[in-house]
């Protein structure tokens, strides 16, 4: 049926066709039918050329942005901890979630003629929509001045507060998180909080850590190695192991979550990330584990890279 109408359709006069003859129409599906069995790779290969080459053009120009709507449409064939570290790695300032300046989703916000990146209070654990939508409508009539101030406008349930002050969403807003959960729990009395938050020992960086990777799915704030300084001693910066092929190297950071094809795991450090591949029978670590590994940096043929690892060593 489609040969007779495609036959049919090239004999129309113009301007509704080209006006073939029979014996040339037929010639020119006879071309064209065998080219069906390869030619959609062609067409689909040209399309993703395309969008490969406007999505380089945009990450190479405007990268904070390009990254923030990466993050904002929930990352891609990658875990968003992979395209978070590769913001930082580009020196773009990322921050948890803030009731002042953060949507649902990932936003670039101007301070100072620099773009930081904060996370979306979608990210939020436990976070509500209605919840979510209040902060925003309210912050539009007047930012936050305080915990105090939050709770007066928004109603919140107790583990979205808790959540909030936990991951960050409310930095600057108190003392330290620590206060600020003391406020909440109602450890200390209203009139004397501003005399007695200081006295509340604010929570350390390992605190931190534990608690934004588990209420945003990865830390922001504090890098792993931050809780581990001692592990990165007498090692290589990742950035640098790139350029010493084959030679033997010692390295820290941690594991990223991500799938990496079934190849090995994603090491990450302050200044860059790679796939490190642990010998046969050697498993990979959890997830934000900081690890010590002794190996060597290997391409293939298409100047692919990994860190073939040797020895691995998991930190604390």
């Amino acid at each position: 049926a489609m040969r007779a109408r495609f036959i049919a359709g090239c004999q129309r006069p113009a301007p509704e066709g080209p006006g073939m003859s029979e014996a040339q129409a037929r010639t020119l599906w006879e071309q064209v039918e065998p080219f069906a069995g390869y030619g959609f790779n062609q067409g689909h290969a040209t399309a993703y050329a395309d969008v490969s080459y406007r999505s380089a053009y945009v990450r190479a120009h405007w990268p904070a942005a390009f990254l923030c709507a990466r993050l904002a449409n929930w990352g891609g064939f990658h875990h968003p901890a992979i395209y978070i570290a590769e913001a930082q790695r580009l020196g773009i300032d990322v921050r948890p979630p803030h009731v002042n300046f953060s949507q649902g989703e990932f936003t670039l916000v101007q301070e100072d003629a620099c773009a930081v990146l904060y996370m979306g209070l979608n990210q939020v654990r436990d976070l509500r929509q209605a919840s979510v939508q209040a902060i925003i409508a309210e912050r539009r009539r007047a930012g936050f001045t305080d915990l105090a101030d939050l709770l007066r406008r928004v109603a919140l349930q107790r583990k979205e507060i808790e959540h909030l002050i936990q991951c960050g969403a409310l930095d600057g807003l108190g003392a330290s998180r620590a206060a600020l959960l003391a406020q909440a729990e109602g450890d200390l009395q209203q009139f004397a909080f501003d005399f007695m938050a200081q006295q509340v020992t604010p929570e350390g960086a390992a605190q931190r850590l534990a608690w934004e990777a588990h209420i945003l799915g990865h830390p922001v704030s504090v890098h792993p190695l931050d809780v581990q300084p001692d592990a990165a001693t007498d090692c290589t910066a990742l950035v640098d192991v790139t350029r010493l092929p084959r030679q033997p190297v010692k390295v820290a950071g941690t594991r990223l979550p991500g799938w990496t094809g079934g190849k090995g795991f994603f090491l990450g450090d302050r200044t860059h990330f790679c796939i490190a591949v642990p010998p046969r029978g050697v498993s990979n670590p959890p997830a934000w584990a900081v690890v010590r590994i002794r190996g060597r940096w290997l391409e293939d043929e298409w100047g692919s890279g990994w860190l073939q690892i040797e020895q691995m060593e998991q930190v604390g």
